[in-house]
């Protein structure tokens, strides 16, 4: 079970859902753990992903086409 393995955060928006891990595949097959994180709860709907390097986070998703590009605000790199 994924909760065994790895401790699950509240969302730190609404503070009602918990953060649910998103897997994807990369363009070569390779598999992409953790690529996004979206909460669960559904009037929230906050999320966080990985996009070639470029972390975004925003409200719900809405539909794009192919040709529009990706919304989204852009975090910042955090030093370590």
């Amino acid at each position: 079970m994924l909760s065994e393995t790895l401790p699950l955060v509240r969302c730190k928006k609404c503070g009602i859902g918990t953060m649910l891990p998103l897997s994807d595949y990369g363009q070569e097959g390779a598999a992409i753990l953790y690529k996004a994180w979206v909460c669960d709860s559904p009037t929230c709907g906050y999320n966080l992903r990985i996009d070639r390097g470029q972390v975004t986070y925003g409200d719900l998703p809405q539909q794009k086409s192919a040709q529009e590009p990706h919304r989204g605000t852009a975090a910042r790199a955090v030093d370590s």
